[in-house]
């Protein structure tokens, strides 16, 4: 044994061989490839025609239960309740439930816009809609612009809450699981979920959410996604084909035979009863949507899908946006059903059939045999048994099956046939990436919880204009940002087999292998998709080709504000005035798209020295910033008797318009002026008692907020002006201020039920204490309180609530079952409670106590309603507590002691000392109260 040496480990059959290390490796080959090699890829051929053969009946099975549910079964509206939300005009819009829609968001420059628009614009009632954009963004520019959004549209009287959390903790779940939380989303009964691009149409509630109404059983109704950018290049066509399976085929299997599918995660609609019962959102996976789905199905839940309610979203353009996104969609799936899968198994509310759906053709087929079966037979197995020409592969599951299944898979997108071979090779380059994934998910390796924002561009058509922007400029790039080694690796060793199979094999497979390398070299460079280079090396290009050789910047058709960050060009526009801004010589292209850092732009016509100037110069700044969103546009101009106002509405496309003293020839100048703004928005008119327009009409489907004065500085009542009257109809108005004592009617339609109301209006009445000879007011009084009755916050002047309580002797105040907050000053105190019976559902009321009219025998003997359910907290202010301060007492003591609710009394008074004001608060603490829980606080006035 001791003359042995290594040469003698080898059989004396090759003793004469020369050991070169090729011809060992030949020989280790020979040795191992029969008794180990031969069997191992025989058995992992076996393994993969077998999950070919599951993956198989999985298609064959949805094949056939498609045409089934195409040719014979009934349409949701017929398998389900469905019956439209109509509009009611004595309910109102109580009959519409109150519907949450969230929108998450994080650092979506490209495309915020999108979805805040498309859900403002929602058709649903304003105060039945709650919208809620959940920022997690981390780019504080980013954040401004969603917040300034969010607030535009606010503006429009639309209720939209910006939500911004101090962590990302959770991700998407977190941060949905947090907004329903929130106070003012707890009586909403249905929530909507959009992602940053999706954009449902208007009537999208409309065609949802009565199933959910109609059927207590249904938990969740999900609609189609539609693509917008599906043509801008070969990688978004290929997501096409896939998510179009996926939505005509297998979502619609799945709701039309177990009432079950994955929830999409955005465009579907949840009973939030259903969420709270399944335990809410949980980020335990990256596939929080996949989880709380599949948890509320083994509640009882029913899921239906809509395949006709479509809404419109974007693919991602970029291959590394892709990648990431398809790494979320396999990972978490397989490490959910590694969670989960014992406890389906467990489950004792769901049918057993209804179990091996979920387990074997949900999760084990579709999300795991399906990436398994594609990579590793067609990627690995297939080229491998070139090499070992021992293992046979029967041509059924090289070729047929293959075959009939990529057929199958091509029902959802017909329009995409001829792509389908290049699918194929698509999709067995990305099965790579799968796989991985998958194996990452079922082990919970390191990457199981990574969460990577897909990017966006905005849409087809703008991301395509910033792919041909990028043009003009050099693609300069280090090759290796671009390159995928994993393609690139899988690449060489194709091409390997695919070249020893065309000179030794038999099988002609070198065809589909050279394909296939092509497919994964072209992946492993980055050759499909969009390229867009980061933003630094765009502003390297552009320096780069705006140098000469000397160094000096050249101007060549590119101005130097373009080399300016966005933050100091913002910072500019902010602090320029605008006039300056606009007119400058050197404007630029970049400077043009960040126009809506600007909230508001001031114009006044005084500012220039003629009028077809100031209109010369707005229509040039309408050109540079028709593709902004400028959020107001301030306009005060006073008319002369050549110009025409109404010419103002052909290019003003604003939020604010203000008018102050302007004369026009007649009423219709006005009245036309104010309809033709598109998007009027804001309106302040300022008149005098000279003005020529007698009967002010306003009638706009845009308007949101609404100031009328009437300066009667020059006359305190003008008897020419009992034929002057003020008619609005406006249905998006959330805000009215009215300041007229000269206008004899008020006739108001459409105000929402969110409005708030301040009005200081005499009917132009000559004596407010002797409405004897003005009794024709009484019936315009009634009419401005009906138009009035569905506002929520109110305030009213002394001088009207005199009018309003002379008008009480006649006729009740209507109801306002909307009114929450009351603020008026009170000079009549008896009136008081028959009054709050108009508002049944009060929760703050402000009185001010000036004037009062001192009397012993003041009392009250009703009760009203607000007072026993709803009224919470009520402040008083009375200038002094000299005379009058028995009523004061008497009227604290009646609120205190009927109020059941109550949970704060502030009394604010003018006391000469602290002596004084020590012995008010004791009086007062000895009052019974109604409510245990009731603060009451008295504050000096000069202590405010």
């Amino acid at each position: 044994m001791d003359g042995v040496t290594p040469k003698f480990v080898l059989p004396e059959t090759f003793d004469g061989v020369k050991m070169e290390i090729t011809g060992q490796l030949g020989m280790i080959w020979e040795l191992v490839k029969a008794p180990v090699i031969v069997p191992l890829l025989q058995l992992a051929v076996y393994i993969c025609l077998l999950m070919s053969l599951m993956l198989l009946c999985e298609r064959v099975y949805m094949g056939i239960v498609i045409v089934l549910v195409k040719l014979f079964w009934k349409k949701p509206h017929k398998r389900y309740k469905f019956e439209p939300i109509q509009d009611d005009e004595e309910l109102g819009s109580s009959n519409f439930p109150v519907v949450l829609v969230q929108i998450p968001m994080f650092n979506e420059r490209e495309v915020y816009k999108l979805s805040i628009g498309a859900a403002s614009g929602l058709s649903w009632p304003s105060d039945r809609l709650v919208i809620q954009v959940l920022d997690d963004s981390t780019d504080p520019t980013v954040k401004q612009m969603v917040e300034m959004e969010c607030q535009r549209w606010a503006s429009k009287g639309i209720n939209i809450r910006y939500q911004i959390r101090e962590n990302r903790v959770g991700y998407k779940a977190g941060a949905l699981k947090e907004g329903l939380k929130r106070s003012y989303v707890k009586h909403c009964e249905y929530v909507v979920i959009f992602d940053a691009d999706f954009q449902p149409e208007p009537d999208f509630l409309r065609r949802s959410i009565p199933f959910l109404v109609h059927n207590p059983n249904i938990a969740l109704v999900q609609a189609r996604w539609r693509f917008v950018n599906s043509d801008e290049c070969l990688l978004t066509r290929m997501q096409e084909m896939s998510l179009d399976y996926h939505f005509t085929v297998e979502q619609e299997v799945g709701s039309s035979t177990h009432a079950f599918f994955g929830f999409n995660g955005t465009a579907g609609i949840w009973r939030i009863a259903a969420i709270n019962e399944a335990g809410g959102w949980k980020d335990r996976t990256t596939v929080e949507d996949m989880d709380l789905a599949v948890r509320a199905s083994l509640r009882g839940w029913k899921f239906l899908y809509l395949g006709d309610l479509q809404v419109k979203s974007e693919l991602p353009s970029t291959f590394r946006a892709f990648r990431f996104q398809q790494h979320r969609w396999s990972c978490g799936p397989a490490n959910l059903f590694r969670k989960m899968v014992m406890e389906i198994i467990r489950n004792k509310k769901v049918r057993f059939w209804k179990k091996v759906y979920v387990i074997y053709s949900f999760f084990f087929v579709r999300k795991v045999i399906a990436h398994w079966v594609t990579f590793c037979f067609y990627c690995v197995v297939l080229p491998l048994t070139i090499l070992v020409p021992e293992v046979k592969v029967p041509i059924w599951g090289s070729v047929y099956i293959p075959s009939i299944i990529t057929v199958l898979n091509s029902v959802g997108t017909p329009r995409s046939i001829h792509l389908l071979f290049y699918w194929i090779l698509f999709e067995n380059v990305m099965s790579l990436h799968r796989t991985k994934a998958t194996l990452i998910g079922l082990f919970e390796a390191g990457r199981a919880n990574e969460w990577v924002v897909t990017a966006k561009l905005g849409s087809g058509q703008s991301a395509k204009g910033n792919t041909k922007g990028l043009k003009k400029f050099p693609r300069i790039f280090k090759l290796p940002d671009r390159l995928n080694t994993l393609e690139l690796g899988f690449a060489a060793f194709l091409f390997v087999c695919g070249c020893y199979d065309y000179a030794h094999g038999k099988n002609n497979y070198f065809i589909y292998l050279f394909l296939q390398t092509m497919s994964f070299f072209i992946s492993g460079l980055g050759w499909i998709g969009t390229y867009v280079p980061s933003v630094t090396m765009q502003t390297t290009c552009r320096a780069n080709l705006a140098m000469n050789e000397q160094g000096t910047i050249q101007r060549s058709g590119e101005d130097w504000i373009s080399f300016l960050p966005d933050p100091l060009l913002c910072q500019i526009l902010s602090d320029l005035p605008t006039k300056n801004a606009v007119t400058t010589s050197v404007l630029s292209k970049r400077w043009r798209n960040l126009w809506f850092f600007i909230p508001v732009l001031d114009l006044d016509i005084d500012d220039f020295p003629d009028y077809t100037t100031f209109t010369s110069f707005v229509s040039r700044f309408l050109d540079f910033s028709q593709e902004s969103c400028l959020h107001s546009l301030n306009l005060a101009f006073k008319r002369q008797d050549d110009e025409d106002p109404s010419l103002l509405a052909s290019w003003i496309e604003t939020a604010v318009m203000h008018m102050e003293e302007n004369l026009y020839a007649d009423d219709e100048i006005l009245e036309k002026l104010v309809s033709s703004c598109p998007v009027l928005e804001s309106l302040t008119v300022v008149r005098n008692v000279d003005e020529t327009v007698k009967v002010l009409r306003v009638r706009s489907k845009t308007l949101n907020s609404l100031k009328l004065v009437l300066d009667s500085s020059k006359s305190w009542y003008n008897d020419d002006s009992n034929d002057w009257e003020v008619l609005i109809d406006a249905p998006r108005l959330n805000y009215l201020s009215l300041e007229d004592d000269q206008s004899v009617s008020f006739v108001i339609s459409n105000v929402a039920s969110s409005a708030k109301v301040e009005i200081d209006v005499s009917f132009n009445v000559n004596d407010i204490w002797d409405m004897d000879e003005s009794m024709e007011r009484f019936s315009a009084v009634g009419k401005m309180l009906n138009g009035l009755s569905s506002a929520r916050d109110m305030t009213i002047s002394g001088t009207t609530l005199k009018i309003i309580s002379h008008y009480m002797s006649f006729e009740p105040v209507p109801c306002f079952p909307n009114m929450i907050r009351l603020q008026t000053k009170l000079y009549m105190t008896d009136m008081l409670p028959n009054f709050l019976e108009s508002f049944p559902n009060l929760q703050s009321l402000v009185l001010k106590l000036k004037g009062v009219r001192y009397s012993d025998t003041m009392w009250f003997s009703f009760v009203p309603k607000c007072l026993q359910t709803s009224l919470e907290y009520v402040e008083m202010t009375r200038p002094n507590c000299g005379a009058g301060i028995e009523m004061i007492r008497k009227l604290v003591k009646y609120l205190l002691e009927n109020s059941v609710v109550l949970k704060k009394f502030t009394l604010r008074l003018e006391c000469e000392g602290k002596e004084q004001e020590s012995n008010v608060v004791k009086e007062l603490m000895r009052f019974r109260r109604c409510s245990s829980s009731c603060v009451i606080n008295v504050v000096r006035l000069e202590d405010d």
